[in-house]
């Protein structure tokens, strides 16, 4: 590990053991997707601080001094595991202790223009889901819920969370998951004959205390048991969705007898424009032509420039050739879908159908814990940021905003991977390293703005933004959302190594590869990457089947199933160091 850039990791203030003094291991990778060779090192809460504020205004819990520890053998040292239940608020007092003071700073670091420009690309790539989501639920629960409900849910949900929380950089959305949870839920209701919105509604209450109770006594002390295996597998799988269903939405077009195949070759030259057009300009920031500030800048706003450029390239073909693109479809009002109140009426609901959905909760409360903790981890973990992350306070709002959304009857919302890693990388900046070609992570804007104003505009959207947003074409949206999940994808390694399965010469390995230059043999690699690969192959032939429920359960089954690779000899403890991280139930465990 002689010859990395620092790394630290960055844990929430109640993800620290105390001692005399508060110590944490920190991680922070200044060399971002260029992933150096990791040497460890210690923190302690001292008087210098990371943001060069004067102590007074910084904290306790937000300042550090860091020195060089490095283990023998190989071997990580970190601190010591906290208990993964703590006393009744404490993880929530710490998390306020060390984002409190850094509160102004998050406004402060917001006004600039990469800020905008993330908020252009986000707004898009957020608007859009909302809308098809919508859609899928009016389907599923035959008109109960839809495309009004879940813009609702995510624009008031995320402005809230992006106000109160602790690391704004996670974007709330609904997801996949959630939306197969309800459809099982409406499907039981009319089998059983229960009323709908009011099993809704209490079972999204239970889930809220059950969230409320893993935020309070801090279990989300749990995600320690994660590493990069789970970080990246998880993180990998979304990304690939992105890419198939956007892909699968136009090439489904070429087989419906309901579409001319011009419309849909019209459509797949659409879609690749704005594809083209947004790979071309992200990658213009990297090129030796003109000065780097004007590159970044319009670098920035690639995704931005490509919906342009394909709405002008869609229209131009509209006018010579008479195509009849399908375009972004918004409510009409900010009426509910069905004809019903917005508030649910709980006192209406009988007792034991209140009882009854209290064995429906827990299993949404796992779903919500994964994905919002795991999306979490992932940002927090995200190379360049500095503040710290606050697990235990973003749960805690977000069981909040559970039991509000439930008895609105608004769909539920968590941290989204996909939206929340892009948002973190729009706002980065980097460089490329001349020696290795990779790009070198400089800083990360982390401020509050981005998610507000986004969220803010879902919510206008139907309100004053609809004349607009209903000139987009949806293919135009398809090219935009594979770009999401390519951006999604890069700097996860195990994709990289993927690459890597077919390379057969140990000499013919990439020079400048962080796992080559620590020494990681090839055959491990190939190993390791295999067992990531067939776990990923697990999930997606779940997420897809009737079992679709065990999703979430699948995702939590990551942590053990790493643990084992390392206690069942699978991989030596150095050969874990390299390729992923060092965890405290590991064989040779060394503690701080």
């Amino acid at each position: 590990h002689g010859h990395g850039s620092l790394h630290y990791h960055r844990t929430s203030s109640s993800f620290k053991k105390k001692t005399g003094t508060m110590q944490a291991a920190m991680t922070m990778n200044t060399l971002g997707l260029a992933g150096a060779a990791r040497p460890s090192a210690r923190v302690s809460a001292k008087k210098a601080s990371v943001f060069g504020a004067p102590k007074a205004l910084v904290g306790k819990s937000t300042v550090f001094s860091v020195r060089r520890s490095v283990a023998p053998h190989g071997v990580r040292v970190m601190a010591a595991a906290e208990p993964i239940m703590e006393p009744l608020f404490k993880g929530i007092k710490d998390d306020l202790a060390a984002r409190g003071p850094l509160y102004l700073d998050d406004l402060k670091q917001g006004i600039s223009t990469k800020s905008l420009a993330s908020i252009f690309f986000l707004f898009f790539a957020a608007l859009a889901p909302a809308i098809a989501f919508g859609a899928v639920l009016t389907s599923a629960t035959a008109g109960m819920l839809g495309a009004t409900e879940v813009i609702l849910a995510t624009a008031i949900g995320g402005v809230a969370y992006s106000v109160l929380c602790g690391q704004p950089m996670s974007i709330l959305a609904s997801t996949g998951s959630v939306v197969t949870y309800t459809a099982i839920l409406y499907q039981t209701c009319v089998a059983q004959g229960l009323p709908f919105f009011g099993t809704y509604a209490w079972t999204g209450i239970w889930t809220a205390i059950i969230l409320m109770f893993v935020a309070v006594t801090s279990s989300s002390n749990l995600v320690r048991f994660f590493t990069k295996f789970t970080d990246e597998t998880f993180a990998a799988l979304v990304a690939i969705i992105f890419c198939v269903e956007s892909s699968k939405k136009i090439i489904m077009m070429f087989f419906n007898s309901n579409i001319s195949s011009t419309l849909a070759m019209g459509s797949c030259m659409v879609a690749v424009v704005t594809l083209g057009t947004a790979l071309a300009i992200s990658n213009f920031k990297s090129s030796p032509y003109g000065p780097a500030g004007i590159r970044t800048a319009i670098g920035d706003f690639a995704p931005t420039i490509a919906v342009g450029a394909g709405v002008v390239f869609a229209q131009w073909l509209a006018a010579n050739y008479g195509f009849a693109f399908e375009a972004l479809s918004l409510p009409d009002s900010l009426a509910p879908t069905a004809n019903r109140p917005w508030i649910a009426d709980l006192a209406a609901v009988p007792n034991n159908i209140k009882l009854m959905t209290m064995a429906a909760a827990p299993a949404c409360a796992i779903l919500l814990y994964m994905d919002q903790n795991i999306t979490t981890r992932l940002v927090n973990n995200s190379a360049g940021l500095k503040k710290p992350g606050a697990y235990h306070l973003d749960m805690f709002w977000l069981s909040i905003i559970t039991g509000l959304t439930s008895i609105c009857g608004l769909p539920w919302i968590c941290a989204s991977t996909v939206h929340s890693i892009t948002h973190v990388k729009s706002l980065t900046d980097t460089t490329k390293d001349m020696n290795t070609g990779r790009d070198v992570v400089t800083g990360v804007t982390e401020t509050r703005w981005t998610s507000l104003i986004l969220n803010g505009l879902i919510g206008l959207s139907i309100v004053s933004l609809k004349p607009v947003l209903v000139q987009i074409p949806m293919c135009v949206l398809s090219g935009l959302f594979f770009y999401l999940g390519l951006a999604a994808m890069r700097g996860n390694e195990f994709l990289e190594r993927v690459s890597m399965l077919m390379i057969t010469d140990p000499q013919e390995m990439p020079k400048t590869h962080p796992l080559v230059e620590g020494g990681v043999d090839l055959g491990v690699l190939k190993k390791f990457t295999v067992m990531q690969i067939v776990c990923l192959g697990v999930m997606w032939w779940v997420k897809g089947s009737p079992a679709a429920m065990l999703f979430p359960i699948l995702i939590a089954a990551l942590g053990p199933v790493r643990i084992i690779a390392g206690k069942a000899g699978w991989f030596s403890q150095s050969e874990l160091n390299l390729l992923d991280e060092q965890v405290e139930t590991d064989p040779g465990y060394v503690k701080a």
